[in-house]
């Protein structure tokens, strides 16, 4: 790169008339017509143009090594070539000094670089702001931190002392005379600067008292200005000082770097003074050695070592010693013992183990699927009437193998120790952990016990997209799936209108940064939602009260709240959980970790004949979707509560956030025949004619009770029939289970198992009630069981039920609808 620039030291001459014959002399004092070069930061070379009418000098202002000039004289009209090396630093300078006989002139050259002040590209700073020293005279070396390695000659050192006060004595930069404003003979000696420390020189304190200096680094950018960093020194009358807090250590078997803590340590910043030694139980490690050189620093002795493969433990002692100029010496010495690395083991060979504490130096390699900060990773247990375990939520996660088939819950001993990324791929350390084997409702593995430290070894980054995709229906899903990520295909939700959990908040936990929580007293911990897919199986997705967005949805003017309302893939962890509370929810449930898991993105495959819902908040049995009759008999109807608002306290029921007032139907009636001695029911009847599809599904949202304890006593049990023949005949829907109608929450006296709010149920219809004129769904009272106010204590709390524990009589109680929904696919 060239550039041309003209300095003119006398008039141009040579641009007068060529007529004029008479020889033209000038006698000028020195000028130039610019006194500054700009330059970029690639390397090269720029001509400098002089004009002169006698001999004349240049040279640079100060010795750099950047930059040279292919001649120091000349006389009258020549050039000169600037030479000048790549910046990779910061802006630099330098000055050309022309003279002429007594006349001088200065050219300032300016070098851009690649590294900024203002940009913040340029560093400098000492790794510690102050460090204390002995009394005694010694050499110090101070790291420092930079990428200035190729502008360290912009860098000036200087030294300010400090009177006891804190009132300066004066400064004293490196390299300049000392001035004579300075009033403290100066007792740091200043050494050297490189790319990774600085060294100097303390004399010995001989003032009996404390005393202070700062020295500063102060890096100048010839276009940006200046960036400084500054070290405290404080030199003490203080002899050495050095002992740990322990004498030896057991480590396990994999690469670390550990420190042992100090108890007393004033010789860490004297590098210089401080010597090591190994010595390896084994001579053989002496070849190999697995310790790294120790290093003494202002927290204790830190030590590295590698993993250790051998299959034997092994050990070593470290001694470091301080051996100042004065002849006083302190040493320290500390044990270390490092296990065997464990072993590799598969989660299928875990998972035969017998369960119980295990005693095996080896690991488990998989990938963390849960997220430490979720707060649906597992229902908080019931320990008390009103009392949950919150950190259960949170000390617990959950690891799939590397190819995605087997998981394992892990249970760490506090929420501290459980904070390892999701998707990060990692080895545990399965030694001294209990492996616990459930069989019901299905098989499944946890391991207890865990700490920070039985996490051995994190491998790369936390990556979602390395994790297997494993994708299933609903009907796929074995015990291997169980406490691994699956993206189940084809979903939708039963019931679209509301909020995720259908629960009254006046009865939920008042604990943690949740918006809809309600009472001091807490009933319940978590909810369920049910959710089906293309082939009519069906699973319910659990959600913890703590969860901030279970009431997230749409909005609508018309006052319809929905959850997501299409089909597509829900991906969470699959669960085996039983929730009391809830009664029979299936093998398997599912979890999300955040709501970003819900992907219902596509049209909802199922459609809907016929739906009652109460959106309206009218109480009649006209439904709000479709055609068809809700008959109930001689049963008295009346506006009933539905818990599944999106927004708290929205309308306008203080503590009780999620209810929806007259959001839903109660139906009250004998509903057992003591004279025939059987249940009584109500019928739901549409028409199929003209309509074929591969499913055809019945879904209902019920329980009963007014939230007192004495509107217990519902029939709980029913059964599904129906009639394709005008009702002339009813029979069982084919593999549909008994329907359970559960008692909802009371205040005084809550039994444990019973509901905060309704529950979905979903059974799926014979194929022949596709093409039909009429069909009539027939739910029937089952039996005579229903619930009474257990006699609850705060000792027999946990084991005393209320649900199923009591029988009709004859009187006349009350069921409550949400909704009531006939679908097809």
């Amino acid at each position: 790169m060239k550039h041309p620039i003209i300095f003119l030291l006398a008039a141009a001459a040579a641009l007068l008339p060529a007529a004029c014959d008479k020889s033209f002399e000038m006698d000028l004092p020195l000028a130039v017509n610019s006194h500054q070069i700009s330059l970029k930061s690639p390397a090269g070379s720029t001509h400098i143009l002089i004009y002169a009418d006698g001999p004349w000098t240049v040279s640079f202002g100060r010795a750099v090594d950047w930059a040279s000039l292919n001649k120091l004289s000349g006389e009258g009209n020549n050039d000169i070539v600037l030479t000048y090396s790549a910046n990779y630093g910061i802006s630099r300078s330098l000055d050309i000094i022309l003279a002429k006989a007594e006349l001088r002139d200065t050219i300032t050259v300016i070098q851009a670089g690649p590294l900024t002040l203002e940009g913040g590209t340029a560093g400098l700073s000492f790794n510690t702001s102050a460090i204390s020293l002995l009394q005694g005279a010694a050499d110090i070396v101070a790291p420092i931190t930079t990428n200035l390695r190729y502008s360290l000659d912009q860098v000036e050192p200087s030294i300010e002392y400090f009177d006891n006060e804190g009132v300066s004595l004066g400064v004293v930069t490196v390299g300049k005379a000392v001035p004579d404003t300075l009033h403290v003979t100066p007792w740091i000696e200043f050494g050297s600067l490189a790319t990774s420390e600085v060294t100097y020189r303390v004399l010995e304190n001989t003032t009996g008292e404390v005393r202070t200096a700062v020295i500063s680094l102060t890096a100048t950018d010839a276009r940006e200005g200046a960036i400084r960093t500054r070290q405290t020194v404080t030199q003490t009358l203080d002899g050495a000082k050095l002992s740990l807090e322990s004498e030896e250590g057991e480590y396990a078997g994999f690469s670390g770097v550990y420190t042992i803590p100090a108890t007393e340590n004033n010789v860490y910043p004297y590098t210089k003074y401080l010597s090591y030694a190994i010595q390896y139980g084994n001579a053989a490690d002496e070849a190999l050695p697995w310790l790294g050189k120790p290093n003494l620093t202002q927290e204790g002795l830190v030590i590295a070592m590698t993993r250790n493969e051998t299959g034997e433990d092994r050990t070593a002692t470290v001694t470091a010693t301080y051996a100042g100029e004065d002849g006083t010496t302190r040493s320290v010495t500390y044990k270390v013992s490092q296990k065997s690395y464990p072993s590799a083991i598969s989660f299928e060979e875990v998972r035969a183990m017998a369960p119980g504490e295990i005693a095996s130096k080896q690991y488990i390699e998989g990938y963390i699927v849960s997220d430490p900060a979720s707060a649906n990773v597992c229902q908080s247990p019931q320990i008390a009437q009103f009392k949950f375990d919150y950190e259960q939520n949170y000390k617990t996660a959950y690891i799939e193998s590397i190819d995605g088939k087997y998981g394992f819950q892990l249970q760490f001993a506090t929420r501290e120790d459980n904070t390892t990324e999701r998707w990060s791929r990692v080895r545990i350390n399965i030694d001294g952990l209990t492996l616990v084997k459930e069989t019901s409702p299905a098989v499944c593995y946890t391991l207890q016990g865990l700490t920070a430290a039985s996490l051995i070894e994190t491998i790369g980054t936390p990556d979602e997209f390395l994790v297997p995709a494993k994708k299933k229906t609903v009907a796929q899903l074995t015990d291997d799936d169980i406490f691994t990520l699956v993206s189940l295909q084809d979903i939708e939700i039963l019931c679209k209108d509301g909020a995720y959990t259908n629960c009254t908040d006046g009865y939920s936990i008042k604990a943690g940064p949740n918006p809809v929580s309600g009472g001091s007293s807490p009933r319940w911990d978590c909810a369920p939602l049910l959710m089906s897919d293309k082939d009519g199986s069906v699973i319910y997705m659990l959600t913890n009260a703590m969860v901030m967005w279970r009431r997230d949805g749409t909005f609508y003017g018309n006052g319809t709240e929905v959850v997501a309302q299409g089909s597509g893939t829900y991906r969470g962890i699959i669960v085996a959980e039983e929730l009391v509370r809830y009664g029979d929810l299936g093998k398997y449930k599912v979890r999300p970790m955040a709501e970003s898991d819900i992907q219902l993105e596509n049209d909802a495959f199922s459609n809907t004949l016929v739906e009652w819902n109460w959106n309206n908040k009218v109480a009649d049995v006209v439904p709000e979707i479709g055609t068809g009759t809700l008959d109930l008999y001689d049963a008295t109807v009346a506006a009933s509560a539905d818990y599944n608002s999106m927004m708290p306290d929205e309308y306008g029921v203080k503590g009780q956030a999620g209810l929806v007032p007259s959001g839903g139907l109660s139906a009250t009636r004998k509903w057992w025949n003591f004279a025939e001695d059987r249940g009584e029911y109500f019928d739901i009847s549409f028409s199929t004619a003209g309509i074929t599809g591969s499913n055809l599904v019945f879904g209902i949202v019920w329980n009963h009770g007014n939230m007192n304890n004495t509107t217990l006593d519902s029939p709980a049990h029913w059964n599904l029939l129906y009639s394709i023949d005008g009702g002339t005949t009813f029979l069982p829907v084919p593999d549909a289970a008994m329907i359970e109608n559960r008692s909802i929450c009371w205040w005084s006296t809550t039994s444990q198992d019973s509901c905060p709010g309704y529950k979905d149920h979903l059974r799926k219809l014979p194929a022949e009630c596709f093409g039909k004129d009429q069909v009539i769904l027939r739910m029937q009272v089952a039996d005579k069981v229903t619930d009474i106010v257990p006699p609850t204590t705060a000792a027999t709390y946990l084991t005393n039920l209320g649900i199923g524990k009591g029988t009709l009589t004859d009187k006349a109680t009350s069921i409550r609808f949400g909704t009531i929904t006939v679908r097809y696919n």
